[in-house]
C-alpha cells in the first residue's frame, strides 16, 4: 500500500460548486481503476470546520505502484489536474496499515489527516508499534469507515488518515469534506499491517 495526496489551494472567493461539479462528473471514472485501493475526493471550504482556505485535496491509498504510476504519468487521470490547475506537489508515504471500521459499508462524509514528525532520537519500530495500537483503537470507534497509517521515511513523518461517517469532535488533524470515494481494490488494502 502507498498513500498519496496533493493539495490545490484555491482563491478565497473561489466557487467550490465548481469542484463539487467536477467530482460529480469525473469522480466515478476511477471507481474501477485497477490498482487503486481508495481515492477520497476531499475539499476544505474557507470558514467551514475552521478551514482558513478553499482547497481541493484528493487522498489516495494505492494497492499497487503500477496503478499509481499509470495514474500519475501513464494517462490515467492526473493529466486533467495538471491541465486545469498546474502541476501540484504530490506528497507520498509508504503504507503501514489500513483497517476498516464499523461503518465500512456506509458513505463517509468527512475525513481527518494528521501528520507528526518523529523525534530525531525516536526508534521508528517503537513509534510504529505505538501508532498501530492507536490505529486499532481508532478503527473500533463509532463512525469510522476506515483508517490508515503511513510513513514518509525521508522526512520521518507519520501520517494518520481516517474516513468518517460522523467524526469524533476531538479528532486530531485537518478536517475535510468527502465528496466521493472510489474504492475498487479496497479489500486488497484493508488487511491491517503490511508485513
Amino acid at each position: 500500500m502507498y498513500a498519496m495526496q496533493y493539495e490545490i489551494t484555491l482563491p478565497s472567493d473561489y466557487d467550490m460548486g465548481i469542484i463539487r461539479e467536477r467530482v460529480r462528473s469525473n469522480g466515478p471514472a476511477l471507481d474501477d481503476f485497477a490498482g487503486l485501493g481508495l481515492k477520497a475526493y476531499l475539499i476544505r471550504e474557507r470558514g467551514t470546520d475552521e478551514s482558513p482556505v478553499n482547497e481541493y485535496a484528493p487522498f489516495y491509498l494505492w494497492a499497487s505502484i503500477d496503478g499509481m504510476n499509470r495514474f500519475l504519468w501513464g494517462g490515467g487521470g492526473f493529466g486533467g489536474i495538471r491541465r486545469d490547475f498546474g502541476r501540484p506537489a504530490v506528497r507520498h508515504w509508504t503504507g503501514i496499515a489500513c483497517t476498516p471500521g464499523p461503518a465500512a459499508t456506509a458513505r463517509p462524509r468527512t475525513a481527518t489527516r494528521h501528520t507528526e514528525q518523529l523525534p530525531a532520537d525516536a526508534d521508528p519500530e517503537a513509534v510504529v508499534a505505538d501508532a498501530l495500537a492507536g490505529l486499532a483503537d481508532r478503527a473500533a470507534s463509532a463512525g469510522v469507515h476506515s483508517t490508515a497509517l503511513a510513513l514518509d521515511p525521508q522526512r520521518w513523518e507519520l501520517l494518520h488518515f481516517t474516513l468518517w461517517t460522523d467524526p469524533e469532535p476531538d479528532a486530531l488533524g485537518t478536517r475535510y469534506q468527502v465528496l466521493h470515494v472510489s474504492a475498487p481494490d479496497f479489500p486488497e488494502i484493508a488487511v491491517g499491517k503490511r508485513w
